[in-house]
């Protein structure tokens, strides 16, 4: 009997194992060089019942303006329900489709209705935004590929002067140790090439470079980043690109559900001038 658990058990985490590896990943810009960065100061306060009603309690300032704001979230099954500033509900109908649905109060006009569809098996994923007013725009996202390769496009057409205002492609590549990609934005005006790499076999070190070239001006730019695990708790990341723009950004996870980030930018052109520090402490009890 215990045999057999333990092999149904296996046979479990096999079959996850295997649905994480079957989603597709598109073409995609590396967060590392922007992602968990921040300039302004934000405290973030969750509390969780055992009746799976979840309440988060938000403050943030940006120079000399400051908001708080707070909101529920009830969760059963695979639906979930928001109540904030924004109602919104998200949840699973068929296996291979969400729904997400987001009403905001009182500003109704911007609300949004968004759908995707994946296909694990094709390895493909469809996903379709619209937006819940009398002209809204449509936000449309394919991707097809494996594991390995994956091709992309995004686009988003505005009913009111019934024409795209963005519409993207590219292709990417990914292995463990490095990622690729080439994107065609900003309907074909902007050629982006990008290039992660991990080091060693633990991968804890990882730098990334971004070549951008607008095609109407001939105007080409670089970005770098590096992002270091320094332990289990705290990893360490910077960007610099050809304007001068130098970021700085520590992450440090306080308990497994909560973290502070603290982020600083500086302009190597102009030094006289004082950095930008951002500060965010997210806490989940």
């Amino acid at each position: 009997m215990a045999n057999n658990s333990h092999q149904r058990k296996k046979k479990r985490s096999k079959t996850s194992k295997r649905h994480k590896q079957q989603e597709p990943a598109g073409p995609r810009r590396f967060y590392l060089l922007t992602k968990g960065y921040i300039h302004d100061q934000t405290l973030s306060i969750s509390t969780h019942s055992c009746n799976g009603v979840i309440i988060t309690s938000r403050a943030s300032r940006q120079g000399r303006r400051s908001t708080a704001n707070v909101g529920a979230e009830y969760k059963y099954k695979n639906a979930a329900v928001e109540i904030a500033t924004t109602l919104s509900f998200r949840g699973e109908i068929l296996p291979s489709m969400n729904v997400n649905a987001s009403l905001r109060l009182p500003e109704y006009g911007s609300s949004q209705l968004n759908l995707k569809f994946q296909q694990s098996f094709r390895k493909a994923a469809l996903s379709i935004s619209v937006g819940l007013n009398q002209s809204p725009d449509i936000l449309l996202s394919a991707t097809i590929g494996t594991s390995s390769i994956a091709f992309g496009i995004e686009s988003k057409y505005k009913t009111t002067s019934r024409s795209f205002s963005r519409l993207d492609a590219g292709i990417s590549v990914t292995n463990p140790s490095r990622d690729a990609s080439i994107i065609l934005a900003e309907k074909g005006d902007l050629l982006r090439l990008a290039y992660a790499h991990r080091f060693g076999q633990s991968r804890k070190i990882s730098a990334v470079a971004e070549v951008t070239r607008r095609l109407s001006n001939n105007k080409n730019s670089l970005a770098v980043g590096v992002s270091c695990i320094a332990d289990k708790l705290t990893t360490v990341k910077a960007t610099l690109n050809n304007r001068g723009k130098l970021q700085a950004l520590l992450v440090h996870k306080i308990k497994p559900n909560s973290s502070l980030n603290i982020s600083a930018e500086f302009n190597m052109k102009a030094l006289d001038k004082i950095p930008r520090i951002g500060l965010a402490l997210a806490l989940r009890l």
